[in-house]
């Protein structure tokens, strides 16, 4: 390959058992001028005696989060602030990797000179795309990216030089869309790759995804952040993402007890989009008149169905 860049790969754990087979399918990459960095976000650095054997392997870092607050978010800045590869990737401790999964979108970063470059995942019951997709190879702009075009789970290598001193928010608890915004956002096109190329685990009862609610005071945050920083693109590019996102933001919030926030993501959706004026503001007073607990219920069992129909109502149809 040219230049043989080095790519850094980080896997941000708790220590899971699942550590051994997610570093594994690292080192049997087909690519192998890697950097692999282990942040542990565990006081007592519990994911150290699980891959003790493997640190003999000079490409291995170990290293433990004490800068950043604990959480998915804090441990993969702890990730970031390690690299020295010309890309990156991150590799979660419950997931696998294909073996040519690096090798093949470094190829098409280098070829097609991209700062950013992705392809879907499926998971691990039922082998189902976990990313949106239509069906293709095909160039992605910032602005696909920002107005869910693409959304979901995938595997992506990002090149290093565009990263700079940005990081995900400590304080919010998963999803990092923010983060991944303005390296987007930077990049301005990117080139999605469909094939398959991790397996995302979707039946770990602890997995990140599943903390959403349990950790709304931090989850919330993701939303609240990630619209104020890019509301006037939502503006002009597409204001039904905007309240597609608020409206699942003012949920959160209100399960968090953070009022100030459901009134101004309510009240920014209103502006937005003045013709779907009811739309927030009925789900505002659904959201603030109902116990939390009856609330906390209706996401565990029809939130999905929820989502599904906002993006039906608000974006069409478009995704696989």
């Amino acid at each position: 390959m040219k230049n043989n860049p080095k790519v850094s790969v980080i896997i941000a754990t708790i220590g899971r058992k699942s550590l051994i087979r997610a570093l594994e399918s690292v080192l049997n990459q087909t690519y192998q001028n890697l950097e692999i960095i282990i942040t542990d976000d565990t006081e007592d650095g519990k994911a150290k005696p699980l891959i003790e054997k493997y640190l003999m392997d000079p490409r291995i870092k170990y290293v433990i989060n004490t800068k950043y607050k604990h959480g998915p978010a804090g441990n993969k800045n702890n990730g970031l602030d390690n690299i020295t590869g010309e890309y990156f990737t991150f590799v979660d401790d419950d997931d696998i990797i294909m073996p040519n999964a690096i090798e093949e979108l470094l190829n098409v970063a280098i070829k097609g000179n991209y700062s950013i470059v992705f392809a879907n995942c499926i998971d691990n019951i039922g082998g189902k795309f976990t990313g949106l997709h239509y069906g293709k190879d095909e160039e992605v702009s910032w602005v696909d990216r920002l107005c869910s075009r693409y959304e979901g789970e995938y595997f992506v290598i990002i090149k290093t030089s565009i990263l700079e001193n940005d990081r995900f928010c400590d304080e919010c608890w998963t999803l990092g869309e923010t983060f991944f915004a303005k390296l987007w956002k930077k990049a301005q096109v990117g080139f999605y790759l469909h094939k398959a190329l991790r397996v995302y685990s979707i039946d770990n009862q602890d997995r990140v995804t599943l903390q959403i609610v349990k950790k709304a005071k931090r989850t919330h945050l993701n939303y609240v952040l990630f619209l104020q920083e890019f509301e006037k693109y939502f503006k002009h590019y597409c204001p039904k993402s905007f309240i597609r996102l608020a409206l699942i933001g003012i949920y959160l919030s209100a399960v968090a007890g953070e009022y100030k926030h459901v009134f101004k993501l309510c009240i920014a959706s209103v502006k937005m989009y003045p013709k779907l004026f009811f739309m927030p503001i009925l789900w505002t007073l659904f959201c603030m008149i109902l116990p939390k607990s009856f609330l906390i219920q209706c996401y565990e069992n029809y939130l999905k169905r929820f989502k599904r129909l906002l993006k039906r109502m608000l974006l069409g149809g478009r995704s696989k």
